[in-house]
Formats: structure tokens, sequence, C-alpha cells
């Protein structure tokens, strides 16, 4: 006898929930890099597959193909985690919460009005998330001489009307990079003199992008409840919060001044494009080809006069800068080209390049963080850009300053992905407009969108440069923050030491962003030049190992220039020309037998 209509119907139920249960199960699997083993496979089908014939109404079921790709992706991901896991995400996502719609789907009802607190109580949540977690990684010692000790060295020094000559790099601050926008954030310090402004300064700037991206899901897409899923989908990007967790840089007060960019493109007029575009730009010269690229796209998607005038504008700032500025602060001009594998300028990487194609292919291509660098902002978007071709040249310049480039920190993590974040977001707003248009956006994207950025952001196969399994962000505690007892002796050393500008200090990495309130501060291959050198015994000792460090401290004390001046747990201040007198068995451990102190 066959099978009854409505045995065949719960069979096939049966099977394609089985499919999604396997990808699911890989996706788990490689993020804990747990053996792949045939039965966790069959335990994850076989639940999925009862769910499917307990709730045959949800539309996962009806895409039988997306599940037997999702679970070719989740045995391929259980082995060989990478690239699978930037498709079997959103595929999980898309089984979790389908985004799309047919042609006879039902249309989407008149949705309930969004509250009008909705939208300042995000940002007033983000503002508070962002900069608590920011700055309880500086009060725990974990943020370093670079990058927040450098620029809260340069605002102070602006603040107080100095030039700013930073010695944390020994050169003046518009020698390395064309950050004029220091000089509007420099001034509130004057409300409040440390490192946490900046922090706070960040974390405003961030949040503030969730304003024009829910104006553009409200004006673009014509849903508020779109605009919010925009808005979420850059709250929760893991690039954005690499670079979150990784001091103050302006590179992300850029990142943020792109979205509002776009938006003033789309749905404003010419004055307010010209002033977001023009701030976008002084936060930092490389993000000048940002919104010229970002300029050309939105140009053949709207308003092209004065998408034009603004992409005309960006690279008029960008050829000043790096024809005129740049030498006149330093005289070989600009020093980031990072290429140090095949040249140390342009024409001897192009020469390089020519000769030796194989390597250069390798050096651009082959390897796994650069590949996480492309693939992880579309994925955290649900490649929903796609939708929209175009959106994705968005993506080239952060792609052009990643792959042409071998240094190390360019590839991926800290601060250089948060502008492919943004635009991948302002992609994600073009692809769902595409979508809208060929009536396929279901009623679930905005859902899909938010899954997205959450699966790549909990539930990655990789660490973070942090060293964390899941995005930075959701960590309440970093693991290389100081021990309280520590951040305990360091604060005494700090509060020991005082804010007398007059006085000359080098301290070791973790602690250089507490003292750089001063004309100079040094890191500790200058200690030399300083009246008090503050150090922390068993810290993080960047960018020496710490046997080379060890090598350091024992020739800051057998100059015989400094003295103990203050001796607390296992933190240490020495003072030039003190008289002997303190007792520091740390200090001694470290001098004698270089043993690591517990």
């Amino acid at each position: 006898m066959t099978p009854e209509p409505a045995e065949r119907g719960r069979a096939r139920l049966a099977l394609c929930g089985a499919a999604w249960g396997v990808g699911l199960a890989g996706l788990v699997l490689a993020h804990l890099r747990a053996p792949a083993t045939p039965w966790v496979f069959a335990a994850a089908a076989l639940v999925v597959a009862l769910a499917a014939v307990a709730r045959p109404a949800l539309a996962a079921w009806r895409h039988p193909v997306a599940a037997a790709l999702a679970a070719a992706a989740g045995v391929l991901a259980a082995f060989v985690p990478e690239p699978a896991f930037f498709l079997l995400a959103p595929l999980v996502a898309a089984g979790m919460a389908w985004p799309l719609r047919s042609a006879e789907d039902e249309p989407e009802g008149i949705p309930r009005a969004l509250p009008r607190w909705a939208l300042p109580a995000l940002f007033a949540a983000s503002v508070a998330v962002l900069f608590v977690q920011s700055a309880n990684r500086y009060w725990g010692f974990g943020a370093g001489s670079k990058d927040l000790g450098l620029f809260y060295q340069t605002h102070w020094l602006i603040a107080h009307g100095h030039a700013p000559l930073n010695t944390v790099m020994g050169m003046h601050a518009l020698a390395d990079h064309m950050e004029l926008l220091d000089y509007a954030i420099a001034p509130l310090l004057w409300l409040h003199d440390g490192p946490e402004t900046l922090l706070a300064a960040q974390s405003l700037a961030i949040a503030s992008a969730v304003f024009p991206l829910f104006w553009l899901g409200r004006q673009v897409l014509e849903s508020s409840r779109a605009g919010l899923a925009l808005a979420g989908a850059w709250l929760l990007a893991p690039d954005m919060h690499m670079g979150t967790m990784f001091d103050y840089n302006p590179t992300l007060l850029g990142a943020a001044g792109l979205i509002w960019t776009a938006w003033a493109l789309l749905c404003r007029g010419l004055g307010a494009s010209l002033l977001a575009a023009a701030v976008t730009c002084l936060s930092k010269e490389n993000l000048c080809l940002y919104v010229a690229v970002l300029a050309g796209v939105l140009a053949l998607r709207g308003p092209a006069r004065r998408s034009l005038v603004v992409m005309a504008m960006a690279l008029a700032i960008f050829t000043v800068e790096m024809t005129l500025v740049f030498p006149m602060f330093r005289p070989g001009g600009f020093r980031h080209w990072e290429f140090e594998d095949l040249g140390d300028t342009p024409a001897e990487t192009a020469a390089a390049a020519v000769t030796q194609p194989h390597a250069t292919a390798d050096l651009l291509l082959n390897h796994p963080q650069k590949r996480r660098a492309l693939l992880q902002p579309l994925a955290a978007t649900g490649f929903v850009p796609l939708a929209d071709p175009l959106s994705v040249v968005l993506q080239l310049p952060n792609w052009g300053e990643r792959f042409l480039s071998s240094h190390r920190t360019r590839w991926w993590g800290y601060h250089y992905g948060v502008p492919a974040a943004a635009t991948a977001v302002v992609g994600l707003a073009l692809g769902w407009r595409r979508l809208r248009e060929a009536r396929r956006d279901g009623p679930a994207l905005p859902r899909y969108v938010l899954l997205c950025a959450l699966i790549v952001g909990l539930l990655p196969p990789y660490r973070t440069p942090a060293g964390n399994r899941r995005s930075d962000l959701y960590h309440l505690r970093q693991s290389y923050v100081a021990a309280p007892e520590d951040v305990r002796t360091m604060r005494a050393a700090i509060g020991f030491v005082g804010r007398d500008p007059r006085v000359k200090v080098a301290a070791q990495d973790r602690l250089l962003p507490a003292l750089a309130g001063r004309p100079q501060v040094y890191m500790l291959d200058r200690a030399h030049e300083a009246d008090l050198v503050v150090l922390q015994m068993n810290g993080a000792t960047w960018p020496d190992g710490r046997p080379s460090w060890r090598r350091r401290v024992r020739e800051i004390w057998g100059s015989g220039a400094f003295a103990v001046a203050f001796c607390q747990g296992q933190t240490v201040v020495l003072r030039r020309g003190a008289p002997p007198g303190l007792d520091c068995a740390p200090l001694q451990t470290q001098l004698t037998s270089g043993a690591v102190p517990p």
C-alpha cells in the first residue's frame, strides 16, 4: 500500500527538519571545536525533525533546497570551519526566520506602529553598553599605549594649546595620520580630563548611527521596523565590536560618519551631505576614499548631482592631504605603505608584484584573517547586500586596505574592519530596497538580519584578536585585564606620580594611557629620558616579549640613574636621582633570578 498523503507530508517535514538540524549541529560543533561524531548530527537531526512535525506551519520546512544546503555546509563546517561558517550562519538564520516571500504568499499586513521612545531608548542603551564595556577595559588596565595612550596625549596637548608633538609615537600626530577631527574632539577634555572622555565620545558617535539608519529604513524602505533592524545590524556587527573594544580611534568616528553621509545623500540635501562627508573625511585620510566610493555608488542609486559633488569634494580633500599637508609634517609624506614583504614604496611593490606574481598572490589571498575580513561584514548582514550587486562596490576600499597590505594588523580585527561594517549596513539598505521593489521581502526579514549578526558574533569558529571565542563586546570581563589586587596598586602608583605636567614619565604599555596627560610621556624604550618610570612586574610587556622586557628593566636599573620610590604589590615606580632606600622584592626578583612573579 502507498502511504497516505498526510503521512507523506509528515515525512517530508521530518526530512527537511532533519537537514536543518544537521546544519545547526555543524554550526555549534565548529564553534566549540568539538569532534564531529555521527551521533551528534543524528541527535540534532532527530530533535529538529520532531519540531518540524510538531510545528508544520513554519516557513523553513517549505524550503528543502536551503535545508539540504545547510546540512552540507554543516557537515563541512564541522571538519573545515572556514570558510564554510560564513555560508552556514546565514542559512541557519534563514531556517529560524525565513527572510523571503514568494508571489503566492499573503501580503504583509499593516504592522503596529513603534512607540516613539523606541529609538531614543535604543540610542541611550547603546551608548551605555559601549561606554561601560570600553571604559571597564581601560579601568582594568586592559587598554594600551597604542592606541588609547597616544590618542589621549594628542588630545591633551591640543586641549592645552600645545602642538600635538606625540612622544608615544615620537612624531607630530599629523605625520602619522591626517586626523584633523582631533581638534574638534580635544575641547571635550575641558569637561573631564581623562581617557574616558575619548571613549565616551567614541561611544556617542557609534551609537548616533542608529538615527540615520532608522530614518533610512523609514524613508527608503518605508518601514520603521526595517529601520530598527538596520540600526540593530550595526549595533550587533562583530567588526564594530572589535573596534570599540580596542581603545579609541578616529576610524570609528569616521565609520559612523559614513552612515550619516549615506543618509544625507539619500534623504537630505546638498548642504547636509557636504557637512556629513566633510566630518567623515576629517576623521582620517583614508576615510576620504570610503566617502568617494560611497558617493559614487549612491550617484547610481539616488540623487546623482549631490552625490557627484560629495565625491569630488572627498577626492579633493584626499589629494590635498596626501600631496600638500602630509609633507609639511613628514618630509617623506605619507608613511603607511605597509607591504613590507614586497617593497617600501608603491613603485617597489608594483615591480615586485610583476616579477613575483605567485608570491604576491599568496601574500594577498592565502591567509584566513584576510578571508574573515572579506566575508564577516557581509555574512553579518545575511548577504542581503548582494540583492543589489552594486552595493558590494562599497566594500572595495576596505578590501584594498586589507588585501594590498602584508602588515598583520591590517588583516583582520582591531579598528580596521569598522568602516566595512558601516558600508555593509548601507549595502544592506540598498539590497533590502531591491527585494522590496521585487516584492520578495518577507515579514521575517528584520529578524533574519538580526539573527545573522547575532550568530556571526556569538558562534564563530575562530577567536577574535583579543583571544575571545565570541564577539568581544559579549564578554563582561576581558581575559587580559589586570587582577583586582594589581588594579589597586597600579591606581596607587598613578596617584603617586600625580598630574604635574612638568614631570616626564615612562610607563609600561597598560599603565601609559592613565599617565599620558602631559607633554612628555614615553614607552620604556625611552625611559632614559624620564624622571619617573612606572612598571608592573607581572603585567603585559608589549611590544617586547617578557625576556626582552626583563633585559630592558635591567638596563634601566643598571644605569644607576634611578632608585625605587614606590613599591606596592607588583607595581614599582623608579625616580631619577632618588636616594636609595625602598626595598622592593618583585623588582629584585626580576633583576636577580629573572623568574616570572606569580
